[in-house]
């Protein structure tokens, strides 16, 4: 009888010690916190700001994009008047031109209307393309070199790093 108390208090205490190492086990308020049990609330989404929010000038933003192949190094956002543009440097040379709007959009539309790269200082391609609204997905898609093919991307311009003094 009592080796039978002595396997449930070891098992009993297995229970407990795996337990505490798949929670995380790593909690400052230790195993009986409840606020390290729950889920951070989700964020809300950042606010649209629109060109007409901003003194004229240029501010370093970051873009984030829905494709690691398409991976953007530096951006740098321009505003004048109320219209926004950004020069964006991509980390490769893999792409010819860039349009603003979808693959198939820019198969039907003229080729006029595309982006094409200019080679900077340091040998990097960079595009200059307008940018409609800040904070908001982005329909860009990428003439590819080597695939002879357009690749649609997502891109959203951030307004994170713009200092608030920049704002009206």
């Amino acid at each position: 009888m009592k080796a039978r108390n002595v396997y449930s208090l070891i098992a009993a205490l297995l229970f407990l010690l795996l337990a505490g190492c798949k929670s995380g086990g790593n909690n400052a308020g230790g195993a009986g916190d409840a606020a390290s049990d729950q889920s951070p609330a989700p964020s809300a989404a950042p606010e649209l700001i629109y060109g007409s929010r901003l003194q004229d000038g240029t501010y370093k933003i970051d873009v984030s994009s829905s494709s690691s192949m398409f991976r953007i190094v530096d951006a740098q956002l321009t505003v004048k008047e109320g219209d926004m543009t950004a020069v964006l440097t991509l980390s490769g040379d893999g792409y010819s031109k860039l349009y603003m709007g979808t693959g198939e959009e820019a198969l039907a539309d003229t080729d006029d209307k595309c982006v094409y790269f200019v080679e900077n200082e340091e040998g990097l391609y960079t595009y200059e393309i307008p940018v409609a609204v800040l904070n908001q997905d982005t329909d860009v898609a990428a003439w590819s070199i080597k695939k002879e093919q357009w690749y649609d991307r997502v891109l959203v311009f951030q307004s994170a790093l713009i200092p608030a003094e920049a704002f009206k």
